[in-house]
């Protein structure tokens, strides 16, 4: 076996394979030559996958079960959006230009409805699909350049409303193809062959991003504002240009800046973590890539996601870095949740990918035990795995247990490099000494008892430090208990902001830290005091009550 080559310090994700789509697609007999998966769309309940026979399977994510299937006798399926702010609703395009809402009214337990239907592309090949939440109002857009919506009616918008047939509009025909559709607080965004435009849809205005045109698919996407700005700060527009540009523009279409990323991508591409192969990785510097980006993707925390028939890329736009691109063949179509993607490939075949820090990746592979794949990813990217504030997430007992897994027979070079790896890892407690020597000296600290250091600042008042107390010294013991929980683990896209390390739910961890005896947190103490006060005031009442009678 060949050494690992190490990947440079600059490069801090990677994107992982865990799953094996094949057999859902088996199940749903879409493997064969007659029939198969034509598009797909993902939400964080559905997966929904379009068929060349006009049908539409729901797979509900937990589990992956098919719920639903929705039948079309109006051609194939080539669109399908689920709708962002509300799961019961989902759009789909067939090849004959039918635009149809469905209604699945899970809550209700009743059957799926028809509630919308448009045959304003009769005829077209439509194109992109999106959806304005706000008002459940779907638009859809053909190869023609025509632009139009259809509104959801449903009982959720009002008694009246489920009598009420809306009417199918006409937004704006463009000059060329729609290539990408976007919608975000009001305003719709366009991408044609040609240019990009913006449509005020409220005041039916229109404009045109940026003065130069061009030719070919070049997508474009709404980009929302990083949480640290300020509240309400509008969203920011991304399109696509010739040469590997990207236009930066604001929320009203003026072009702030544009991104180079022809010689960044000459950097050589990072390796699939996958369990069908072992991962290689070439340092070789490749050419400049002169790339035409047909589609632009919001991924996970503030990064872009672009694609071509042979690789994906991502970026991280407002800093104008690349953050990894990796060759994928055959692909046709992405659809993305949070910081997962869902590939299509023009064999009909799925890959589910997840993009996520090469720590975080280690660390699924150990619960996974995947020894041979987990050894590999830590000793092509040793610069996640030293430092100290990995050891929360990967203690150094885990990779010694790893080490040990390994077969010196059949991987000696590997267990060598990981050895080395061992002895550079950094432990928990240079990270505590570090925070304590951080403390200036007009402050003050104590140590509570799950480690964690809590400051008092000298120049703070008495009721500051008496109305933090509770908050500091219950809270993080509480949270690192869940977090070293021996139960499954619970899906922390449901307690944690949107960003790369969100995950679905796996087994449990293989290996806990041993977590010594502690005391209660003072809200379980102060809990129990007013439960023995509450008994005592009974008590007390009752004995009243008893002499009063007698007396």
């Amino acid at each position: 076996m060949t050494p690992v080559p190490i990947v440079p310090e600059s490069h801090s994700h990677v994107l992982a394979e865990f799953d094996c789509l094949d057999p859902l697609l088996s199940a749903l007999r879409l493997d064969s030559g007659r029939l198969k998966c034509t598009c797909l769309a993902v939400s964080k309940k559905w997966l929904a996958l379009g068929t060349s026979a006009g049908g539409l399977h729901l797979i509900q994510r937990e589990g992956w079960k098919q719920r639903l299937i929705l039948t079309h006798k109006e051609g194939s399926i080539v669109q399908v959006a689920c709708c962002p702010s509300d799961e019961d609703f989902i759009a789909v395009a067939t090849s004959q230009g039918l635009v149809v809402v469905w209604e699945l009214q899970l809550e209700r337990r009743g059957r799926p409805e028809k509630v919308s239907m448009s045959w304003e592309h009769r005829g077209q090949l439509i194109t992109s699909l999106c959806w304005d939440t706000g008002s459940l109002r779907v638009f859809a857009g053909d190869l023609g350049g025509k632009v139009s919506f259809l509104r959801a009616g449903s009982s959720k918008l009002g008694k009246a409303a489920t009598f009420v047939i809306f009417p199918v509009q006409t937004v704006t025909t463009v000059d060329s193809r729609v290539v990408q559709l976007g919608y975000q607080d009001g305003r719709l965004l366009v991408s044609s062959l040609s240019r990009c435009y913006l449509c005020d849809t409220e005041r039916e205005k229109f404009w045109r991003v940026g003065n130069k045109e061009r030719d070919g698919e070049y997508g474009a996407c709404f980009f929302p504002q990083s949480r640290s700005l300020a509240v309400g700060q509008p969203p920011l527009l991304y399109c696509a240009r010739p040469g590997s540009r990207i236009w930066e523009s604001s929320f009203s279409g003026e072009v702030l800046s544009t991104h180079q990323f022809k010689q960044l991508l000459a950097c050589p591409p990072l390796p699939v973590i996958s369990y069908k192969s072992e991962p290689r990785y070439d340092p070789a510097q490749r050419s400049p890539q002169s790339v035409a980006f047909s589609k632009l993707l919001y991924l996970g925390d503030q990064h872009l996601l672009t694609w071509t028939d042979s690789a994906i890329y991502i970026f991280r736009p407002q800093s104008g870095q690349v953050l990894l691109w990796s060759e994928i063949k055959d692909v046709v179509d992405i659809a993305v949740h949070r910081s997962e993607l869902f590939c299509l490939h023009g064999s009909g075949q799925l890959s589910h990918l997840s993009l996520l820090s090469a720590e975080r990746c280690a660390e699924r592979l150990l619960r996974r035990e995947s020894w041979c794949l987990a050894a590999t990813v830590c000793c092509m990217y040793p610069h996640a795995l030293i430092p100290s504030r990995t050891r929360k997430l990967i203690p150094i007992d885990r990779i010694e247990h790893l080490r040990s897994q390994l077969s010196p027979a059949s991987h000696p070079e590997l267990i060598g490099q990981l050895d080395e790896v061992i002895s550079k890892l950094e432990p928990l407690d240079s990270a505590s000494s570090s925070r304590r020597s951080s403390i200036s000296s007009h402050e003050s600290f104590n140590v509570l008892d799950c480690g964690i250091y809590r400051v008092i600042s000298r120049r703070g008042s008495q009721s500051e430090e008496e109305t933090g107390s509770l908050v500091n010294q219950s809270m993080p013991e509480e949270e690192r208990l869940k977090e070293f929980a021996f139960g499954p683990e619970e899906d922390p896209a449901d307690h944690e902001p949107q960003g790369t390390e969100a995950e679905r739910p796996e087994s449990g961890m293989q290996f806990h830290l041993p977590l010594s005896f502690r005391p209660k947190p003072p809200r379980i103490a102060l809990q129990a005091v007013k439960d023995r006060c509450v008994c005592v005031c009974v008590c007390v009442c009752v004995c009243v009550c008893v002499i009063f009678v007698l007396f």
